[in-house]
């Protein structure tokens, strides 16, 4: 959490231009024509300390996802504080993959034949992207995630008065 707050001070908190546009992948936000998501950042792996993978055994329930090949299949439980996604993929046990802390969970999908997209959200503006290998059981990619949607506004907001690059580009 305080690793959190740091990340939130340290974009936030610089009215320097290029200092700030040194904490962003590409742009910083007052040369964005939108908000968005950025990827990377301090919190490193903050998904493995809340996330659990276990072997069970259960039957099918009726609402679940199959994959493209109609062989495999997924479904989810919960949401806050506590979700889970369930996994399927052709052997006498299921993956069950527990997430603690959590503020929501979204975007659970099939990204092929075997390759599973979870991105649990960790707080409002926190998550991470989590790609997990069904066949190998194992996370392939996980990345966090910041919603820069208060960043964005902050920018538009605070860039006028401390004159921020791009938004001194389009006044002038």
């Amino acid at each position: 959490m305080f690793g959190m707050l740091a990340l939130i001070i340290a974009l936030f908190g610089n009215s320097s231009a290029t200092a700030a546009e040194r904490l962003w992948p590409g742009a910083p936000p007052d040369c964005w024509l939108q908000e968005r998501i950025t990827h990377g950042g301090e919190l490193g792996d903050v998904w493995r300390g809340r996330s659990r993978f276990s072997k069970i055994k259960i039957a099918k329930p009726a609402n679940v996802t199959l994959s493209p090949n109609q062989g495999y299949y997924f479904f989810v439980e919960g949401g806050r504080p506590q979700g889970a996604v369930t996994i399927y993929a052709e052997r006498d046990y299921s993956i069950r993959i527990e997430f603690s802390e959590l503020f929501g969970l979204s975007d659970v999908k099939w990204v092929n034949e075997k390759l599973l997209f979870m991105r649990p959200w960790w707080g409002r503006i926190v998550g991470s992207d989590i790609i997990y290998d069904v066949e190998a059981e194992k996370v392939i990619y996980a990345e966090t995630i910041i919603d820069s949607h208060d960043a964005y506004q902050q920018f538009r907001e605070s860039c006028p008065l401390l004159g921020c690059e791009c938004i001194k580009k389009k006044a002038a």
